[in-house]
C-alpha cells in the first residue's frame, strides 16, 4: 500500500472570493451567483457583488479555497483536479494526500524527490507508492524504470495519467491518476475514511488528510451579498442597522467610519503581517498568539461582512476611555453589534462578538 512521508498539515482557510464592485447611488438589482447558484436581490443602496472564484481558471477552480490556491503549486493543482475529475472523486482529498505525503513535491525527503529514491518503507514518487502497490510484480522496496508501461487491472495501480505511454511515480499526472485509481478501488465515495486508511493504516493520518481537505475546499457555492452604507461595506443583512448606528452616533457628536468586509486573501495578508509568514503561522496559529490577535483565514466575521473595525473622528478606537467608545458600549447592542468577546480590540464590533 502507499506509505506516507508525513508532513505537517496546514490550511484552515475556508473560502476565496473575487470581488466585482458595481458602484452607483441609484437603486439596482444584483445577480449574486457562483457554482451555478444565482439569486436576485433588490439593493436599495450601493451594491457590491461577491462571486466565488479563484486565482486561476475560475470555472475549474470554483471550489478551491484561498489556502489551496496559495499552497499548492500549479502543476500539482492541475493534476489533482484533472485526476479527480477523471476518476470522479473529491479533488480536495487527493490534494490533501499529496500535501501530507510530500508537501506537493516540495519535501526534501527520501522517496519524495526524483529520480530514483525511496524511503525506508519502500515508498517513492509524489504520492508515495510502495513497489508492490505500484506494480504487483515488484517487491515492496523494488524500483523500476520511470518509463515503464502502466499496470493492467489487477496488476497494480501504476497509471498513465498524461497518455504518454509511461507510468512514472514522479510525473504529476501519473502519480495523481494512480492515487485516484487506488482510492476509487477502495470505494472512497462510499467510505472516505476507510479508503484513506487503506492508503496508510494510521488513524492520525486519516484525520490529518481530512483536516487538510476541509481547508482546501471553498465553503461552497454560497455567496455574500454586500452593501456599502456610510462608506462601510458590510453584509446586506446588517446594512440598515449599520447605517442607523452611524447616523445615531453622528447625532450624538461622534463621526464613525470603519472597515467592514474583507475577503480571505486580505485575511491571509493580515495573518502574514500579524502572525508570521510560515504556513503554520498563517493558517493554524491561534489568533491570540498574533499581534494584534487576528482570526484564521475563513474564521473571521469580516469575511462574512458581519464585523466592523470602527474609527471615531478618523482615529481607530483603541482606548476605552474616550467618549466614542463609551457611546458604542451604551448603544451599539441596540443596532445588533457587539464588542469582541475577549475585549482585546475596542475597535472590533460584530453581530456575535466574534
Amino acid at each position: 500500500m502507499p506509505v506516507p512521508a508525513a508532513v505537517a498539515a496546514v490550511a484552515q482557510a475556508r473560502r476565496f472570493v473575487n470581488r466585482d464592485e458595481r458602484r452607483g447611488t441609484a437603486r439596482r438589482v444584483a445577480v449574486i451567483g457562483g457554482g451555478g447558484l444565482a439569486l436576485t436581490v433588490a439593493l436599495p443602496m450601493t451594491a457590491i457583488i461577491i462571486a466565488v472564484g479563484g486565482l486561476r481558471d475560475p470555472a475549474a477552480q470554483a471550489d478551491a479555497s484561498a489556502a489551496a490556491l496559495s499552497d499548492i503549486p500549479r502543476d500539482a493543482f492541475d493534476a489533482y483536479q484533472e485526476a479527480a475529475e477523471a476518476w470522479t472523486i473529491d479533488w480536495a482529498i487527493l490534494a490533501a494526500i499529496g500535501k501530507v505525503e510530500c508537501d506537493h513535491g516540495r519535501a526534501q525527503l527520501p522517496g519524495c524527490n526524483p529520480p530514483d529514491t525511496i524511503n525506508t518503507a519502500g515508498a517513492r514518487g509524489y504520492m508515495q507508492f510502495i513497489g508492490s502497490t505500484w506494480r504487483t510484480t515488484l517487491g515492496q522496496h523494488e524500483l523500476e524504470p520511470r518509463g515503464s508501461p502502466p499496470a493492467e487491472d489487477g496488476g497494480g495501480y501504476a497509471t498513465d495519467g498524461d497518455r504518454d505511454g509511461d507510468a512514472d511515480p514522479w510525473s504529476w499526472p501519473d502519480a495523481t491518476h494512480s492515487a485516484a485509481r487506488y482510492l476509487t478501488a477502495n470505494n472512497i465515495d462510499a467510505d472516505p475514511e476507510r479508503a484513506i486508511w487503506q492508503y496508510n493504516h494510521d488513524d492520525h493520518y486519516v484525520e490529518q488528510v481530512l483536516e487538510v481537505a476541509a481547508g482546501y475546499r471553498a465553503w461552497g457555492t454560497a455567496v455574500v451579498a454586500l452593501a456599502t452604507v456610510e462608506g462601510i461595506t458590510v453584509n446586506i443583512e446588517i446594512a440598515d442597522d449599520v447605517s442607523a448606528l452611524v447616523q445615531a452616533a453622528r447625532a450624538a457628536g461622534f463621526e464613525l467610519t470603519g472597515s467592514g468586509y474583507r475577503d480571505s486573501a486580505q485575511q491571509i495578508a493580515l495573518r502574514r503581517a500579524h502572525c508570521g509568514t510560515t504556513d503554520y503561522a498563517i493558517y493554524e496559529m491561534p489568533p491570540s498568539e498574533c499581534s494584534p490577535p487576528t482570526a484564521r483565514p475563513g474564521e473571521s466575521m469580516h469575511e462574512r461582512g458581519l464585523a466592523i473595525d470602527f474609527s471615531c473622528d478618523g482615529v481607530l478606537i483603541t482606548s476605552r476611555e474616550i467618549g466614542c467608545y463609551r457611546w458604542m458600549v451604551a448603544n451599539a447592542n441596540s443596532y445588533g453589534l457587539h464588542e469582541l468577546a475577549s475585549q482585546q480590540e475596542p475597535w472590533h464590533w460584530s453581530v456575535n462578538g466574534g
